[in-house]
């Protein structure tokens, strides 16, 4: 069997310096491989405890069932996982605890920076280019440096403005003495990132299954490639102006089961004709209670004959219970669509709509009920390539970004103007 950690992963593992940063691609098991670290500075009883800050429930809980599996594969003495409720002022923190027998242990905690003080040992703070105020959040995390702790910064980059970027550019600059890491994703692929996937999966490894699989990973990823898996910041001008991704929480499971509606921007010209084209995009929501639920968001760049191919594909995946709408055009050319779509999705609940106003007041009401908390994503491929897009909307020409904020307005706007109840069926 080859060693467990990649070669980019034990060389992260390896470097003791008092602050370390990785910029990373998505998914090539660098915290993973993190929680090694942390498992084991637990267990010794001259190592130290280990506080991780993840932005959301969903990778706290990971990471320490993370560092629950390194310590069992270790063969390690720990206490099961814990989950606590704490008080912390005027907020309910939820905690996630792994107790080792040396006594020392591994918290996954909230990103609110008061959270670090008078903390011993070592502090972790995955996707920090994430978080709400990552400046203040490592301004906390430097103190515990001052007992011989270890701070260790992983992300993957969210735009060239942000506080995450700059201090790598200002240690580049000799600023600051940090340690920098950059794993993207050929480094991954090239240390036997794609050999550990077959290996795990029982797939036979091929180089052309290789080349392939790393091929429709960029295409899945779209416009955001870039950024997403090859560490390069997107310069997004306007970035989390309308949006902000922290505001959408991305959850497992619906309540109950919930048709919704789906919304189709129009946008159609083939990515060989023009590469920087807008894209065929469309969203699928729902709204429950007070709550909106955003199930599916998928963008291509086709040419018509194809657009109409795939949105008729999309209708019959989605069923018949699913409204169809989109933008309606002005003028003659919209009719002529209208009545061309609508032969089209013959049997389907499907018809234009005329917008109200220009695309940034139609984008704020969802950006007001993300911001309350009362919209959410259904956990799938699509959720980065989302996000990426409406950080980046503020209403300038922008393919991918525009065509999916455009497309979820529309959603929005249907389920509010016309009767939540008609277009849910009830």
């Amino acid at each position: 069997m080859p060693p467990i950690l990649l070669p980019y992963q034990q060389k992260w593992a390896k470097d003791n310096s008092r602050v370390k940063i990785c910029q990373k691609s998505r998914r090539i098991g660098l915290s993973w491989g993190d929680a090694s670290i942390s498992a084991l500075d637990a267990a010794q009883s001259n190592g130290c405890s280990t506080y991780y800050i993840g932005y959301n429930r969903e990778m706290s809980e990971q990471y320490i069932e993370d560092v629950a599996w390194w310590a069992k594969s270790y063969e390690l003495a720990t206490a099961p996982i814990e989950k606590d409720i704490l008080e912390n002022g005027d907020q309910s923190i939820l905690v996630y605890r792994v107790r080792f027998a040396s006594g020392h242990k591994v918290v996954a905690l909230s990103s609110r920076p008061s959270n670090l003080r008078a903390k011993k040992g070592k502090v972790v703070i995955d996707e920090a280019a994430f978080h709400d105020d990552l400046p203040e959040l490592l301004k906390a995390g430097m103190a515990i440096l001052a007992w011989g702790g270890q701070l260790r910064i992983i992300s993957t980059h969210n735009g060239i403005d942000n506080y995450f970027n700059q201090i790598i550019q200002q240690t580049h600059e000799g600023k600051f003495d940090y340690s920098i890491h950059k794993s993207d994703l050929d480094d991954a692929i090239a240390d036997g990132l794609y050999q550990r996937i077959c290996l795990v999966n029982g797939w036979e490894y091929s180089k052309e299954a290789e080349e392939q699989w790393r091929s429709q990973l960029i295409k899945d990823y779209g416009v955001g490639a870039n950024e997403e898996l090859f560490c390069i910041p997107a310069d997004i001008k306007g970035g989390g102006k309308v949006f902000k991704k922290e505001w959408f929480q991305i959850i497992d499971t619906l309540p109950f089961p919930i048709d919704g509606i789906r919304f189709w921007d129009m946008a159609a010209t083939a990515e060989e004709v023009k590469k920087d084209a807008y894209f065929t995009a469309s969203v699928k929501m729902a709204y429950d209670s007070g709550n909106y639920y955003i199930l599916d968001a998928r963008a291509e760049q086709l040419d018509p004959a194809d657009s109409d191919d795939w949105m008729l594909e999309t209708a019959l995946e989605d069923g018949n219970y699913v409204p169809i709408r989109w933008e309606l055009e002005g003028g003659s050319a919209g009719l002529r669509v209208e009545a061309h779509l609508k032969n089209l999705l013959w049997g389907f609940d499907a018809e234009g709509v005329r917008p109200q106003g220009d695309k940034v007041t139609r984008a704020k009401p969802l950006a007001s009920d993300a911001k309350r908390g009362n919209v959410f994503l259904l956990r799938g491929d699509w959720n980065d390539r989302y996000l990426n897009a409406l950080y980046g909307f503020d209403g300038t020409p922008k393919p991918l970004t525009n065509d999916y904020t455009d497309a979820s307005s529309g959603a929005w706007s249907c389920l509010q103007l016309g009767g939540i109840a008609s277009i849910l069926g009830t």
